[in-house]
């Protein structure tokens, strides 16, 4: 394989979408540390005086300097743009003024403690809310934040620490960011800090140190920061090397990929890659390569369910549409710098297969240069009449196709039997081979193999002289015999092959032309109501499925009773399934391993801003759906998501103009 790696219109259109969104947006950077006290604030005040050397506009729009003289120090020459006092209950209480912000515009704001959480009254329920409308208006910011603020980590700190984490931020805040900084220290120099008076009183540090801050607990909140900025490092090195081209595996980290398939030995060769991951504590990857063939519906069920079990076990699931299901798992491989592949070992006990066709270990091995490649046994645990059946193209063709190639060859020979006087042997030999070629845009492989077999066996017999016996006089004519069968056999290799691509092909312009459509309509949406009757035209249109939508409290974190869509299904039970759903941010209902008593599949509607709703799908045919058809629908129900977060934020925005 080229060490370029070929353009991909998927990839094209990732990355054109990316650049037109952040084209306007500001940049974040965030100042990342394992706890207080580290020298967060401390390195961003710094940072900000650096670049206002460099002749940026910097403010300061909320730093919490916690009265150290050195970190106030930080704080002169630098513009404070004055807090904004807010009344509750009693007590006035001091925020950062956003819209003093956005009046004033300057390039670069510092807000300090990403995980606030804001007083009752203010615009956002949190800062880093208040954060990403800066960043909206395509103003830059430098932030600090701990690694148990991170909200896929803040169980981990409580079972470490013992200590709940209610201050959270989602992580795809990490993802957004365009640099992070880890101001890193060790536990010893931190505790020495801490016994100086220099993170907290005196008469808090006692207790500090004989809780969060024990020496056990701050080596492994330091495990935890030194991997969360090592995985955003290998982020962006997967996106320098995307956007270069550059298709060499380098291996910087350890990264596994499994490929998923319908087989009984995909779910053995999972848990292998999940346990190695663990051990090896490496990201690891699910690949399936959707080629285009026509699964059964067992077959697409056990797919699902081992595309499930990867999920449930930690791995990045990645679907490719690939007609070669080789060339598909190693461009995930080169794509996202993996360097451990694992397969199975080869089913197949077919000597003669070998010969002419290499099986997919083989090809992997040969072909993954510099990757490492680990080959599995298949578990005899399984019964042999449990066996997958190999779909091996010379042998996918039905019964049907070989009597209609029989009776096609039958017909054509008592055709052309009393013309061959007049036209000739040759041309009965071309006549069979054009019978051939149209045959190969119908029938499967094997039934045009046995077609050019038996043209050559009819046409040596009935037509070329002398007649009625196999036996050839001219070397001219065995030639011919044998040029007419190699034709044959490459040519419908060659139209099997662009039936398959072009299978392919219908596939993704499936998925685009239904995305496209869908975006396009919710763009012109002018309303939650009218969002939702889109979204369900789409699903009924598309799916055979049909929606019920519940959207958040607007001045609560609850699920609003309220539904939009199909009133028929807003019973009790599936609005309690659909709180959970909303809570814990898990899909549920209906085809899935939780509360699968409901009538629906709620799934949660999130957005970077965090889950607005959940919308309930019932599949009108009773049908779990299979796996490349729940990706389309992830792919829309983020972007509905995407839609009822429009709509809600431009209520809100006449809302408050009308008040004001």
């Amino acid at each position: 394989m080229n060490n370029e790696l070929r353009p991909d219109p998927d990839e094209l259109l990732r990355k054109i979408k990316q650049e037109e969104t952040t084209k306007h947006r500001g940049k974040l950077k965030i100042f990342f540390g394992m706890c207080a006290g580290v020298g967060k604030t401390y390195s961003m005040l710094q940072a900000a005086h650096a670049v206002k050397l460099d002749g940026n506009d910097v403010v300061v729009g909320y730093v919490e300097t916690h009265k150290r003289k050195e970190t106030e120090s930080l704080t002169e020459n630098l513009e404070i743009i004055p807090r904004k006092k807010i009344e509750y209950r009693g007590a006035e209480f001091e925020e950062m003024d956003i819209d003093a912000i956005l009046q004033r515009k300057p390039q670069i704001v510092l807000v300090d403690e990403l995980a606030h959480t804001n007083i009752t009254g203010s615009r956002h329920l949190k800062r880093y809310q208040d954060v990403m409308e800066i960043l909206e208006r395509g103003i830059d910011v430098y932030t600090t934040i701990n690694v148990q603020h991170i909200e896929s980590r803040s169980t981990t700190v409580n079972e470490i620490t013992g200590i709940s984490i209610h201050e959270k931020v989602p992580d795809s805040i990490i993802d957004l960011a365009t640099d992070i900084e880890l101001v890193d220290i060790s536990p010893d120099d931190l505790l020495k800090r801490l016994a100086e008076g220099k993170v907290y009183i005196p008469e808090k540090t006692v207790q500090a140190t004989q809780n969060f801050f024990r020496k056990g607990n701050l080596h492994a909140l330091r495990e935890l920061s030194l991997r969360i900025t090592a995985e955003k490092v290998d982020s962006e090195l997967i996106n320098y090397k995307r956007n270069k081209n550059i298709g060499e595996v380098w291996k910087t980290t350890e990264k596994l990929l499994v490929a998923v398939g319908p087989g009984p030995y995909s779910a053995k060769l999972i848990q292998w890659t999940r346990r190695m991951a663990y051990n090896l504590g490496a990201h690891w990857f699910a690949v399936n390569v959707e080629t285009g063939v026509q699964l059964s519906e067992n077959e697409k069920s056990n797919l699902n369910k081992n595309i499930q079990l990867a999920e449930r076990l930690g791995a990045t699931v990645i679907n490719i549409v690939n007609a070669d299901v080789v060339e598909g798992i190693l461009q995930v491989a080169h794509e996202n710098n993996v360097n451990q592949i694992v397969i199975g070992k080869s089913l197949s006990s077919n000597k003669f297969q070998s010969l002419w066709r290499k099986n997919i270990s083989n090809r992997i091995l040969s072909e993954s240069g510099n990757i490492d490649v680990f080959v599995i046994k298949a578990d005899k645990s399984v019964n042999s009449d449990k066996k997958p059946k190999i779909r091996v193209h010379f042998i996918t063709s039905k019964l049907n196709d070989f009597i209609i190639a029989f009776g096609v060859v039958a017909v054509l020979t008592l055709i052309c039997f009393p013309i061959t006087q007049y036209v000739g042997y040759q041309t009965v030999g071309l006549i069979y081979l054009l019978t051939i070629t149209i045959l190969s845009l119908f029938l499967g492989r094997s039934a045009v193999v046995f077609t050019a077999i038996l043209n050559s066996i009819v046409l040596n017999y009935f037509f070329i002289p002398p007649t009625f016996s196999f036996h050839i006089t001219k070397d001219e004519d065995l030639i011919t015999l044998a040029a007419n069968f190699v034709i044959a056999l490459v040519v419908s290799i060659l139209i099997t092959r662009i039936k398959k691509y072009h299978r392919v092909l219908t596939i993704n312009q499936r998925h685009s032309v239904i995305i496209n459509s869908l975006l396009e309509n919710l763009n012109k949406a002018t309303s939650i109501k009218e969002v939702v009757a889109i979204t369900r035209q789409e699903l009924q249109h598309s799916f055979n499925a049909d929606a019920v939508i519940y959207l958040k409290e607007k001045e609560g974190k609850g699920l609003a009773k309220r539904a939009f869509g199909n009133s028929e299904y807003n019973l009790i039970k599936d609005y309690a399934v659909a709180v959970w759903s909303f809570n814990s941010n898990e899909v549920a209902g209906k085809y899935t391993d939780t509360l699968s008593d409901s009538n629906l599949q709620l799934i949660p509607l999130v957005t970077i801003y965090g889950v607005w709703g959940v919308i309930g799908v019932r599949f009108l045919d009773n049908k779990a759906p299979s796996y490349d058809i729940q990706r389309m629908l992830k792919t829309i129900y983020s972007q509905v998501a995407l839609s009822i977060e429009r709509e809600i934020n431009n209520d809100k925005r006449v809302e408050s103009a009308q008040n004001n």
